[in-house]
């Protein structure tokens, strides 16, 4: 499966991306040869003149950011994934660190389908859910994620598909390394034995829907999945 249809990609205007004041940014200074990546937020924008980006930082210090530098952002909104190239026009350090970029004369756009799911490879445990019979949390491995789900990878069986259980795992939300713990009612949606690559055994694929999902926890599962989505495309399932 191709993580992105590249029939779906086209160019639009900056201000057609509808993207937001404080939008997560992902930045790439070409210049510096490192091709390291940062994040920052949108500050906001002036059509034809000018977008306004926080400066990023890096262990709370703003990066040392040449004037002229060539500079690719990215950005994820809803279904699309935004790619524009731009240059550094000036670097602020007052009242703040910020950044004018030179407004970009098109930006391409992808669209992604609407249940993104990104590969992953986080640890979890399983529990029984409240009125059954109480028994020991299994270990489980997220190999794919999405704000509505998840596939599961794990030695022993967690029941079979409409079964019900309780699901626990952790993440990290960057730029403060905030560490997410995140504990939500699943439902198997399906279930199969595939044999992993230099494993003897065949382990448990499961598919989960999650349940009654909280709005805060939504919103900091979908900021991580974009985080994901930015720091690698071909993660996207």
């Amino acid at each position: 499966m191709t993580d992105l249809d590249q029939s779906k990609v086209s160019t639009c205007s900056f201000e057609a991306t509808q993207l937001h004041v404080g939008e997560r940014l992902q930045v790439e200074f070409v210049a510096d040869g490192t091709h390291t990546h940062y994040y920052t937020t949108l500050i906001g924008f002036v059509p034809g003149h000018s977008v306004l980006i926080r400066t990023p930082l890096v262990q709370n210090l703003p990066i040392p950011v040449p004037e002229g530098a060539a500079v690719l952002v990215r950005a994820f909104s809803g279904r699309h994934a935004y790619t524009l190239e731009s240059k550094v026009d000036r670097v602020c350090r007052a009242p703040y660190p910020y950044i004018h970029l030179a407004y970009p004369a098109q930006v391409q756009q992808t669209l992604i389908r609407g249940a993104l799911r990104v590969r992953v490879a986080l640890p979890g445990t399983s529990a029984n859910a409240p009125g059954q019979v109480d028994t020991p949390p299994h270990a489980v491995t997220l190999s794919d994620l999405s704000v509505s789900g998840a596939q599961l990878e794990t030695a022993l069986s967690l029941g079979e598909q409409g079964e019900r259980f309780v699901l626990t795992f952790k993440f990290v939300v960057q730029p403060n390394n905030y560490e997410v713990k995140l504990t939500t009612p699943a439902q198997i949606q399906s279930v199969r034995k595939v044999k992993k690559v230099n494993v003897a055994e065949e382990v448990f694929s499961l598919g989960v829907r999650f349940n009654k999902l909280h709005a805060t926890e939504g919103l900091l599962l979908q900021s991580y999945i974009q985080q994901v989505l930015l720091s690698d495309r071909s993660r996207v399932v």
